[in-house]
C-alpha cells in the first residue's frame, strides 16, 4: 500500500535555488527587510545587502578563481552571518557547496575533502590550522583557500576582499543566473551534504537544485496552513541555531525561512543561556531545535529568568520526543506548540513535518507535498495502516544518489525509487507517521525485540537527566545482546561523584517501574559528559561505543544488580 501525501501539491520551478530563495524572499518582505542578524555582535543584513554581496562573491569566484558549473567548494565554519553569503555565492555562481562539520578532526575533514574533489575551501574563524593538516591528507590538490575570518577581514583571498573587488550589479539588474549555470537543476547538485557516519565512513549526499527548491516548498506549505499563528509574511523571527553544516541547517533555516521573508538571528555558537538571551532579546517566534534542547526547556531552572512569550512555536528534529516531554514542556511554557519533524540529509532532509493545525504529539508529521511512502515487513512486502515496519519515502527532495559510491545508491534505493530508511515505524488511518525504533539498533534479547528509542524516550523525562542513550552490549553468560544505558546527569550543587552514581541508580529503578522486565537495562550505566550527536542531533552510536571503552566511570557505574 503506497501512502500519498494529503497536503496541496506543488510545482518545482526549473531554477537556481538561491535564485528561488533571494527572490522569493524580496518578493515577500521587499529589499530593506532585515534578514540577518549576529546575537552576538547585533551586525545585520537586509535583503538588498544580501543579495548585492551573493552576487558579487558568485562574480569573484568566477573571475579570480574559475569556478565553474561542475565545481566543488567546501565551507569549513561554524554558523555566522557571513556563512549565508559565502553558500549562496558559491551555488549562485553554478557550483556545488559542500559544508564541513566545524567540529571534524583533521583526518575527517580530509575525507569530505577528498571524496567530493573540492577544488576550494572558505575557512572560517579558528579552524585554519585544522585545515593545513587535512591538507596533508588529502588525495588531490585543493587548489585554493579563503577566508572567512573577521580577523582577517582585509587579507588577500578572503571572501570579504573578493566581493569588494567586485562591482555591485543589483541596481543594473545583471545577475550570476544569467550564464554559467549547470545544464539541468534536477541533476546539478547545490549541495554536497556528509552522512552522519554511523556506518562506515561518511558518504556524500547530493542534493540537486530541484531537490532543495522542493524541500524548501513543501516545508512552507505546511507552514502557511497554520493561517492564525503564522506571521512569516512580515513578522516572523526564526531563531538560526541549527547547523548551517547540515541539510536541517540549510533547508529550514536557509532556505525555507528566508523564503518565506522572515528575520533570521543567527546564533555563532550555543550555550543553553545565551539561547534563552536569544529568545528574549530578539523575539524569536519560530525556533528550530533538536531534542536536548527541548529537554532543557521542559526542566532547567534558567528558564524561569527569561521572557520566552514571543515564541509560538519549537520544531523538533534528530530524534523524536515523547508525549510526555513535549506536554512537559508546553506546560512550562504554556505559549510555545512543540512539533516535530522527520527526515535524513538523503531527503534534504524533511519529509513529514507536524505544524500547529496538523498535530499529533507522539507523531512525527504527515506527508510533505509530493511525496510518497511505503511500510515494508522483513521480507519486503508492503503493509497498510497501524503496522510496523521499514519506513521508505519518495518524492522531490530526495537526494540524486551518494556520490562516487553505486552500490551504497543501489542499496538504499528499491526498483520503485522509494529510499529505504532503516526507520521502523508506522502510518495511522489518519496519515499521521510515527517512529517506533531504527532497523539496525533494535536490542535483541532472548528473542525480545528492545527499541532504544523507547528508553530513552522515558529517561528524557526523568528530572535527573540531562540526556541519555541507550545501546546493546554482549551478555557471553547469556548469549545474547541486553540493554545499556548512557547518562548524562543533571548538575547539582556540591555534588560528588558518588551522589552522582546514587542518583544514576535511582533513575535506572524509577525506569524499570516503567517497562517490562526484558526491557530493564541489564547491561548497567555509564555516567559520561555528553551524548554524541550529530548536528541534526541523531545520536552517534559508534562514538558512544568509543566513549565507553575509555570512560572513567564506568565500571563505578554498571556495578548493580537487577
Amino acid at each position: 500500500m503506497v501512502f500519498v501525501s494529503k497536503l496541496p501539491g506543488i510545482t518545482v520551478p526549473d531554477i537556481n535555488l538561491v535564485e528561488y530563495v533571494l527572490s522569493e524572499c524580496e518578493n515577500r518582505s521587499g529589499a530593506d527587510h532585515t534578514l540577518f542578524v549576529d546575537s552576538s555582535t547585533d551586525e545585520s543584513l537586509t535583503v538588498a545587502q544580501v543579495k548585492s554581496q551573493t552576487f558579487r562573491f558568485a562574480a569573484g569566484l568566477r573571475s579570480r578563481y574559475n569556478i565553474q558549473a561542475g565545481d566543488v567548494v567546501a565551507i569549513f565554519a561554524r554558523n555566522s552571518i557571513s556563512f549565508p553569503i559565502a553558500a549562496y555565492g558559491i551555488v549562485a555562481s553554478g557550483a556545488t557547496c559542500s559544508p564541513a562539520n566545524p567540529s571534524y578532526t583533521p583526518k575527517e575533514l580530509a575525507h569530505q575533502l577528498s571524496n567530493s574533489h573540492c577544488k576550494a575551501i572558505i575557512v572560517g574563524d579558528g579552524l585554519h590550522e585544522t585545515v593545513a593538516e587535512a591538507l596533508t591528507h588529502v588525495v588531490h590538490p585543493v587548489e585554493h583557500i579563503l577566508s572567512m575570518d573577521e580577523a582577517r577581514k582585509c587579507a588577500p583571498h578572503s571572501i570579504y576582499e573578493v566581493m569588494e573587488a567586485e562591482p555591485d550589479t543589483v541596481a543594473d539588474g545583471t545577475t550570476p543566473f544569467a550564464s554559467g549555470q549547470p545544464a539541468s537543476f534536477s541533476t546539478a547538485p547545490a549541495f554536497i551534504c556528509y552522512s552522519s557516519g554511523t556506518t562506515g565512513k561518511p558518504k556524500g549526499v547530493l542534493l540537486t537544485h530541484a531537490n532543495m527548491v522542493a524541500n524548501a516548498m513543501q516545508i512552507n506549505g505546511l507552514k502557511q496552513l497554520d493561517v492564525p499563528t503564522q506571521k512569516a509574511e512580515s513578522f516572523e523571527t526564526f531563531l538560526g541555531l541549527a547547523p548551517f553544516c547540515h541539510a536541517y541547517g540549510l533547508s529550514y533555516v536557509l532556505h525555507s525561512s528566508v523564503a518565506l521573508g522572515g528575520k533570521i538571528v543567527i546564533m555563532p555558537s550555543y550555550s543553553f543561556e545565551s539561547f534563552l538571551q536569544a529568545i528574549q532579546d530578539y523575539r524569536i517566534t519560530f525556533g528550530y531545535l533538536v531534542p536536548p534542547i527541548v529537554c532543557a526547556l521542559s526542566k532547567d531552572p534558567r528558564v524561569d529568568r527569561f521572557d520566552l512569550s514571543t515564541m509560538h512555536t519549537a520544531l523538533s528534529g534528530g530524534a523524536s520526543l515523547s508525549p510526555t516531554l513535549i506536554e512537559a514542556t508546553e506546560l512550562r511554557l504554556p505559549g510555545i506548540k512543540i512539533v516535530q519533524g522527520y527526515g535524513m540529509s538523503e531527503m534534504s532532509p524533511a519529509v513529514t513535518m507536524l505544524s500547529t493545525s496538523h498535530r499529533n504529539p507522539a507523531s512525527i508529521g504527515v506527508l510533505l507535498p509530493n511525496c510518497e511512502a511505503k511500510v515494508i515487513d522483513n521480507d519486503g512486502n508492503e503493509v497498510g495502516v497501524s503496522t510496523d515496519g521499514e519506513l521508505c519515502f519518495r518524492g522531490p527532495n530526495v537526494m540524486l544518489g551518494y556520490l562516487d559510491n553505486p552500490s551504497a545508491t543501489l542499496e538504499i534505493f528499491d526498483d520503485q525509487g522509494f529510499l529505504h530508511t532503516g526507520d521502523i515505524g508506522y502510518v495511522d488511518a489518519s496519515g499521521y507517521f510515527y517512529i517506533t525504533d531504527r532497523k539496525k539498533e533494535i536490542i535483541k534479547f532472548k528473542g525480545f525485540q528492545v527499541a532504544p528509542s523507547e528508553l530513552e524516550g522515558l529517561l528524557a523525562e526523568h528530572p535527573d537527566i540531562e540526556d541519555a542513550a541507550v545501546m546493546a552490549v554482549y551478555d557471553d553468560s547469556q548469549a545474547t545482546e541486553i540493554p545499556k544505558g548512557y547518562f548524562v546527569m543533571r548538575k547539582h550543587e556540591n555534588d560528588s561523584f558518588l551522589d552522582e552514581i546514587t542518583r544514576a541508580h535511582a533513575v535506572v529503578a524509577w525506569l524499570h517501574e516503567r517497562i517490562a522486565k526484558y526491557k530493564r537495562l541489564r547491561g548497567g550505566f555509564a555516567i559520561i559528559d555528553h551524548i554524541p550527536r550529530s548536528p541534526a542531533g541523531k545520536i552517534i552510536r559508534n562514538s558512544l561505543r568509543t566513549m565507553d571503552h575509555v570512560s572513567s566511570r564506568e565500571s563505578s557505574g554498571s556495578v548493580f544488580s537487577i
